[in-house]
């Protein structure tokens, strides 16, 4: 294997293996190059209620923990292949089975747990999708040492304008006040008119407040492709557009240049 890349496993949850019909409940993500783990274990057992009706919770929280502490231990000893998998898997004929090695792109383990996470195991995911895309941004920041170097929610900017008042998530001085917003890109259609709607934002920002509109984005699987068209349409209007797992190159900006 690649040890550049990242590796992930669904936990997945049956009290009735024989039967082998089970519920995803965790994501473990295989760092192989720094030896890492990161896991992201259910504690709303919703999703696991519809299949399988009332369960004992306590039961079932007390066993995923110890079920994790099983994936640490083997996989610290063995390091991570295929076949690693598969022998843990053989010797543990219980509630819980990893599913297959899958790649994934990034290089941050906690982050690409959480995003699998929130995509694979969550039940309702909808209704807190804006609240997970800002909360990754601001893990990303904590992570690369920034957040203290910028405004929380600073105040919207109204654009008379089209009658709008436009609000970010973060924002920062350089010369110019930068307003840093979250936004998800990873379904196509809506993907694409939620980039059509920032990049008017971003020229609407810069024509009219002078001000220059950042943009820090999860693409999901769209192609790379996508990602650069977009990155180019915000470049025609003075705004920028950042991949969620570039936020380091953002964050290298914000030292460079911010002024407190």
């Amino acid at each position: 294997m690649d040890a550049l890349k990242l590796f992930y496993s669904i936990i997945q949850f049956s009290p009735f293996p024989e039967r082998f019909e089970y519920v995803n409940a965790g994501v473990v993500v295989f760092d192989v190059g720094n030896k890492e783990i990161s896991l992201r274990m259910a504690d709303d057992l919703s999703r696991v209620k519809k299949f399988f009706g009332e369960i004992n919770a306590i039961f079932l929280k007390r066993a995923l923990h110890d079920f994790a502490e099983r994936v640490n231990y083997h996989f610290d000893r063995t390091g991570v292949s295929v076949s690693s998998i598969d022998d843990f898997n053989s010797k543990r004929a219980d509630l819980f089975r990893l599913t297959p090695l899958n790649s994934v792109a990034g290089d941050r383990p906690e982050m690409v747990a959480s995003k699998l996470f929130h995509e694979l195991v969550v039940w309702d995911a909808q209704p807190r999708k804006i609240e997970r895309i800002n909360t990754m941004l601001t893990s990303a920041f904590r992570e690369a040492g920034v957040l203290q170097l910028l405004d929380r929610r600073p105040e919207p900017v109204r654009i008379e304008q089209y009658g709008v008042s436009i609000q970010a998530d973060y924002g920062y001085q350089n010369g110019v006040y930068n307003l840093i917003d979250s936004a998800r890109f990873d379904s196509p259609n809506r993907g694409l008119a939620e980039a059509g709607k920032r990049v008017l934002e971003g020229k609407a920002l810069r024509a009219n407040a002078s001000m220059r509109l950042i943009v820090v984005a999860e693409f999901g699987s769209q192609a790379d492709s996508f990602a650069e068209s977009l990155r180019s349409d915000f470049e025609r209007v003075g705004a920028k557009l950042f991949k969620m797992d570039e936020v380091d190159d953002l964050a290298e900006e914000i030292r460079r240049t911010v002024h407190n």
